[in-house]
C-alpha cells in the first residue's frame, strides 16, 4: 500500500534547448509553475485533496448519467455536500487508525476492480471510460488505491460504531403508536410456502459426452476450420456473450467463477485453453488480452442437459411421493427431506427464503408466474399437484408446493410486520448514535477547512466560529 500522506505540490518544468556552439550543446532552463493538486481540508493527520473532491464529483455525475440525467458541473451546494462527506470519511479513518482497524490490500484491489467494472459497463467501453475520466485504466487504478483504502477503512469504522444498535420490542411498539394511521404503508398480500423439487441428476456419462463434443468444437476452431465467433453464436449457451463472439472485455479478478479465471490467467495470450468444467457447464476459451488483474477472453459454453426420458420417469416417482402424502403414509416435511433434490430448501423443511430480505414471505410480484397461479388458488395447508417447469439453467424439473400461510394486504402493524418497524427504529437509532459520535470526535480532532470550501454551510460545525 502506498503512503497515505499527500502534499500540495508545484511542479517545475525544464525546457532544454539545444544550441550547437563549438560542438557543445547548451541548456537554457525555463521554469513554469502549475499546481497539480491542492489541500482543501485537514482532519487529524489526514488531508482532503481537491482531486478527491473531483473524483467524488465524477462518481456523482456518472450515477446521474445512469439514471438519464446529465450534468457537466455540480452546484455549489452539491460540492459542499461532497466535501462534508469527505470530512466525515477522514474523521472515521482517523479514529479507525487510532483503534488499529485494518483493511487488507486484497480487499482494496477487489473493490477497485468492482468499481472499474461498474464504470466500464456504464460507459460501454474501456476507451469511453478513459476519455470521460481523462486517464488510462492503469493510471485510474493507481490513483484510487489510497482513496478506496480509506473508504473501506471508514466503512469498517462506521460498522463498529453502529454494531451495538438493536431495537427493543418496546421501541418498535412506540414507533408504531407514534405513526399516524394514514401514514402507515399498505403491505401487499404475501405468501409463505414450501417446495418439493425433483430433478434427475446429470450422469458422468452425460458430462463425458458434452466434454467430448466441446473438445471437437475446440479442434475445429484451433485448426482454423471454424471461427470462434461462429462457434460461440452456433453452440454457446452463455446469453451474455453468445452474440458477441463469446467475448468478455476487461474482466476484473473476482467477477467470474474461479475455474474460469484460472484458465484465463494460465492460458498465454492468443492461445486457447483446454476444455474445463465450472458450475455452469463445460468451456474452452481464448485469451485476447491481460493487464494486471484483469483479462479479456472469448469462450464457448455447453452444459450437460437433464435427460428428457429420465425427467419423464421422475414424474412417475413424483406421483408416488404425492400419493404417500395424500394417504397419510408420509408428511410433507418427511417427503421433502427424503426426496427433494434441491439442497438449499430440503434441509429447512422445503421453506423458500426470499433473497430480498432473508425472510420467507413473498409478494405476488416476487414469485415465478407459474407458482403464483398455483398458490393463488390454494388454501393454507393445501399442497398442489406436481407440475414440470424449466429452471434458470434451462433444465427441466418437477415441483409441488404447499401453501403455509397467506397474509392479506393490510396496513403495516408490529404484529405482522415487526421486521419493517424494527428496521425503521434501528435506522433512526444508528443515525442518532453516529451523529453523537461525530460531534464528540470533532471536539477532540484537529480540523481545518481551506478556501474555497471554508464558506460552505455544513450540517455539522467542523471548525470553531
Amino acid at each position: 500500500m502506498r503512503s497515505n500522506v499527500f502534499f500540495a505540490l508545484s511542479c517545475t518544468a525544464l525546457s532544454l534547448i539545444g544550441n550547437a556552439q563549438d560542438g557543445q550543446p547548451t541548456a537554457k532552463a525555463t521554469a513554469t509553475y502549475a499546481p497539480i493538486d491542492a489541500i482543501v481540508a485537514v482532519v487529524g493527520e489526514g488531508i482532503v485533496l481537491e482531486s478527491e473532491v473531483e473524483a467524488q464529483a465524477f462518481a456523482m455525475k456518472a450515477q446521474m448519467a445512469q439514471t438519464g440525467q446529465s450534468m457537466r458541473e455540480l452546484t455549489e451546494v452539491q460540492r459542499c455536500n461532497l466535501i462534508e462527506d469527505l470530512l466525515f470519511q477522514k474523521l472515521l479513518v482517523h479514529q479507525a487508525r487510532l483503534d488499529s482497524i485494518e483493511v487488507t490490500p486484497a480487499e482494496v484491489m477487489d473493490e477497485i476492480e468492482r468499481r472499474l467494472a461498474y464504470y466500464i459497463q456504464m460507459f460501454g467501453t474501456v476507451e469511453a471510460f478513459e476519455a470521460e475520466y481523462g486517464q488510462s485504466v492503469s493510471e485510474w487504478k493507481a490513483e484510487f488505491e489510497d482513496p478506496v483504502y480509506e473508504q473501506l477503512l471508514a466503512g469498517r469504522m462506521q460498522a463498529e460504531i453502529n454494531q451495538q444498535v438493536r431495537a427493543t420490542p418496546a421501541e418498535v411498539n412506540q414507533r408504531y403508536a407514534s405513526t399516524p394511521a394514514d401514514s402507515l404503508p399498505l403491505i401487499p398480500e404475501a405468501v409463505r410456502y414450501r417446495e418439493l423439487v425433483m430433478q434427475p441428476a446429470i450422469t458422468e456419462r452425460q458430462k463425458a459426452d458434452v466434454r467430448n463434443f466441446l473438445d471437437s468444437i475446440r479442434t475445429l476452431v484451433s485448426t482454423g476450420k471454424m471461427s470462434l465467433t461462429l462457434a460461440a453464436s452456433r453452440y454457446s449457451e452463455d446469453p451474455g456473450s453468445k452474440y458477441k463472439g463469446g467475448c468478455y472485455e476487461n474482466v476484473g479478478r473476482g467477477q467470474f467463477v474461479p475455474e474460469f479465471e484460472a484458465a484465463a490467467f494460465d492460458t498465454p495470450i492468443g492461445d486457447m485453453s483446454p476444455v474445463f468444467e465450472t458450475d455452469f457447464g463445460f468451456h474452452f476459451l481464448r485469451v485476447t488480452d491481460r493487464r494486471g488483474q484483469s483479462f479479456s477472453a472469448c469462450h464457448v459454453l455447453v452444459s450437460a442437459k437433464v435427460d428428457p426420458i429420465a425427467l419423464e420417469a421422475m414424474g412417475d416417482d413424483m406421483d408416488g411421493v404425492m400419493a404417500q402424502i395424500e394417504s397419510g403414509e408420509s408428511t410433507v416435511e418427511d417427503a421433502i427431506l427424503s426426496h427433494s433434490t434441491r439442497d438449499e430448501t430440503r434441509n429447512q423443511g422445503g421453506r423458500v427464503v426470499n433473497p430480498r430480505d432473508g425472510g420467507t414471505l413473498f409478494g405476488s410480484d416476487e414469485l415465478d408466474p407459474n407458482l403464483f397461479f398455483l398458490l393463488n388458488a390454494m388454501e393454507p395447508g393445501e399442497i398442489s399437484e406436481p407440475i414440470q417447469l424449466i429452471d434458470d439453467e434451462d433444465q427441466g424439473y418437477w415441483i409441488a408446493v404447499q401453501l403455509e400461510e397467506r397474509v392479506a394486504a393490510h396496513r403495516a402493524n408490529p404484529t405482522q410486520d415487526f421486521g419493517y418497524f424494527q428496521t425503521l427504529v434501528e435506522n433512526e437509532l444508528r443515525e442518532k448514535q453516529l451523529q453523537k459520535w461525530t460531534l464528540k470526535a470533532i471536539d477532540y480532532t484537529y480540523v481545518r477547512i481551506d478556501p474555497p470550501y471554508d464558506n460552505c454551510t455544513f450540517k455539522n460545525q467542523w471548525t470553531p466560529d
